[in-house]
């Protein structure tokens, strides 16, 4: 396997048998004419991936689509039926946590069990002790068999030492959820860490918006396939699209997709482009800026539409070049092309790396407004709102829905904040102002 490759999985498939009945199993471990009673179910089928080191891997499917499968095997956990599998690097997979454990042994015995199975030497484990033990904080119970322990605490143990034994490869399938509102916050502070230091990543999430934030490259499965493979953006919001639409709707994408022309985005690629996108900077005044225009992506636009979508100033002037503390709406019409009860509008405004800054709907935010619509009806909608982003490049994501039925526009508008003298960090201004005595 080539050195820059982390992991390598050539026509890997992995099938289970299943029987009609017990008896069946019975009949066909006993039998001598090699009858089978058993059909296979293939949790993934002739699948093939690279990883290149330093890669972070988004994935993204539905429960069942074959994601824990996928990662029991390159992690060993299971071995394939067919196929190769080829990992380059020492691994650390947070699956289910705490589940390279023995529940008879004590906590600190399972911390030197687990990095034994994983090849790390008494002497390596020894050195990174202190850190695991201050980092899971379960106190005295360190010295407790782990039987004793709370599921929460077998969670923060297992977290622990994943991320402790400084892996060359980590993988994360939606683990970020442990422990009280501090403990998650250690948590994340060292996702963070592993996301910003070279490591290669396989990063499986149900949260499209943290996939585009982490992630460069995804791919999303299906029935055990990979439907897509390309940038993060692309992967999510087509699987999203899928999520949300009818099952002939879903048979159509999967059968479009080889027509989609997606292009995987390598790193170095994806800074030119945001570059590119906030290169404007500097401007005074509200202004239109055509190297802003967005490329909608509609879901269930054949149920609920959206046109002449836009942004204004006070001055009821179209922008998207906004100034800071400055008031301005987002505008927009609905058309409906079916019947509906208990609807409610929202819009939410993303950063350009997909991460959700504020969302608001008018069932929740606005007194718990529904509406019922005919087909044929038409609704403007306005949403005003004080522009507290810091300067940067900002989407505007807009949705329709009455909970069984949802339809959408990524990237609906694309909108940039202009640049201040006034110099602050992060993305939105609290208005701060110092008094130093």
């Amino acid at each position: 396997m080539n050195s820059e490759i982390a992991i390598k999985l050539t026509n890997v498939s992995k099938y289970y048998k299943l029987y009609k009945n017990p008896k069946d199993r019975l009949k066909e471990a006993l039998n001598r004419s090699n009858k089978k009673y058993h059909k296979k179910f293939y949790a993934t089928k002739g699948l093939s991936l690279e990883v290149k080191k330093g890669e972070i891997l988004g994935i993204v499917g539905k429960n069942g689509s074959g994601k824990s499968t996928l990662l029991k095997l390159i992690t060993g956990v299971l071995t394939p039926d067919e196929g190769t599998v080829e990992v380059n690097g020492k691994i650390s997979a947070l699956l289910e946590l705490g589940s390279g454990f023995n529940p008879e042994f004590t906590g600190m015995q399972n911390i030197f069990f687990y990095g034994t199975i994983l090849g790390f030497s008494k002497k390596e484990m020894e050195d990174k002790l202190e850190d695991i033990i201050n980092f899971a904080e379960i106190g005295e119970f360190i010295d407790q068999p782990l039987k004793t322990y709370s599921s929460g605490m077998k969670s923060r143990l297992g977290f622990a030492v994943a991320v402790h034994i400084d892996p060359e490869i980590l993988i994360l399938d939606e683990v970020l959820s442990v422990g009280d509102i501090l403990f998650k916050r250690k948590c994340y502070a060292k996702m963070e860490e592993f996301f910003n230091g070279g490591k290669t990543i396989i990063y499986v999430s149900h949260d499209g918006n943290s996939i585009k934030e982490f992630c460069t490259r995804a791919i999303f499965l299906e029935s055990g396939n990979i439907l897509i493979d390309s940038d993060a953006k692309s992967v999510t919001q087509l699987y999203e699209k899928y999520l949300f639409s009818s099952e002939n709707e879903q048979n159509k994408i999967k059968l479009n997709i080889k027509n989609v022309d997606l292009k995987v985005i390598t790193k170095n690629e994806k800074k030119k482009i945001d570059k590119k996108i906030i290169k404007e900077d500097n401007l005074d005044g509200d202004l239109y800026l055509p190297s802003l225009k967005s490329s909608p992506n509609f879901i269930n636009e054949d149920i609920i539409s959206f046109s002449n979508i836009c942004m204004l100033n006070s001055k009821n002037a179209i922008v998207n070049n906004l100034q800071m503390n400055h008031n301005y709406k987002i505008n927009f019409n609905i058309n409906f092309h079916k019947n509906l009860k208990n609807i409610y509008f929202g819009i939410q405004i993303l950063t350009i790396k997909g991460f959700l800054l504020s969302g608001a709907n008018t069932r929740d935010y606005a007194n718990y407004e529904v509406y019922t619509a005919n087909r044929n009806d038409k609704f403007s909608i306005s949403m005003k709102f004080n522009c507290f982003m810091l300067p940067g490049t900002y989407i505007v994501k807009l949705f329709c829905t009455d909970d069984n039925i949802t339809s959408m526009v990524h990237d609906a508008f694309i909108f940039k904040v202009q640049s201040q003298k006034v110099r602050q960090g992060g993305v939105v201004t609290l208005n701060q102002e110092f008094i130093v005595n």
